[in-house]
């Protein structure tokens, strides 16, 4: 069977003094207390149970994590099912889940390059300063030869008040956003028109999605590959998919 390999997985637990070292696991979702998720900015989208008993899944706009059922125990990791051939990633199928529901909520305010004869769609968060994005942009007639249709998200890499957000807002607000980006990512000037643009929704949505840099590529599916995917290998991931 295929290594497992788990990284990164931390556990956070609230203090607790030597006289209160067992702590209660017992409850219920009726009754699941967000009280110290709120405490410690983070907002509960959704909950639901997990697949180890005591815990509950909870979505928030930082992504997945898992709960103790009275509230007072937090994680932050994967649960994998190990009981066949190869360990599936029950948090990841959780994720998926969550995102393919989601895009529907951006699907009017992206930026889209559509295939001629569209065979797959896939969500790009992209930074117009990142250099793989430009890689990725600059190959753009390959992925939509292949049948892939590209729908771009703003995902400012240095946040919301920086240079990247206000050339991602000049483009998503020009007469022609196509046209816009692409001279953005060439460095050449975008005009500086004004409108209700979706930055900060993007932005929130990609920290949901839990992307931490650009470009993130997100399947209809929800399934995400971050960084810069080859148009041939990009293909092959989605037939795969």
């Amino acid at each position: 069977m295929k290594r497992l390999a788990i990284l990164g997985v931390s556990v956070l637990l609230t203090a607790c003094n030597p006289s209160t070292q067992e702590t209660s696991t017992t409850g219920s979702l009726e009754n699941f207390d967000a009280q110290h998720l709120t405490r410690m900015g983070l907002s509960v989208k959704a909950v639901k149970p997990s697949p180890i008993d005591g815990l509950a899944e909870v979505i928030t706009q930082q992504g997945l994590l898992y709960v103790s059922l009275d509230g007072k125990q937090l994680m932050s990791g994967h649960i994998y099912d190990i009981s066949g051939q190869e360990p599936v990633s029950l948090s990841d199928l959780a994720l998926n889940a969550m995102r393919a529901a989601d895009l529907d909520s951006i699907s009017e305010s992206v930026i889209e390059f559509k295939a001629p004869r569209e065979k797959h769609v896939v969500y790009v968060f992209t930074d117009n300063t990142c250099g793989y994005c430009r890689q990725l942009h600059e190959r753009m007639d390959e992925y939509l030869a292949l049948g892939i249709t590209v729908r771009y998200l703003a995902w400012p890499r240095t946040g919301l008040q920086g240079d990247g957000a206000r050339q991602l807002r000049q483009v998503w607000c020009a007469e022609d956003q196509q046209a816009a980006l692409t001279a953005a990512k060439q460095d050449q000037p975008v005009s500086s028109a004004r409108c209700e643009d979706p930055v900060n929704q993007h932005f929130a949505l990609g920290q949901k999605f839990g992307v931490r840099g650009t470009p993130a590529i997100v399947f209809e599916s929800g399934k995400m590959l971050p960084g810069y995917v080859h148009p041939e290998r990009l293909i092959v991931e989605l037939e795969n998919d």
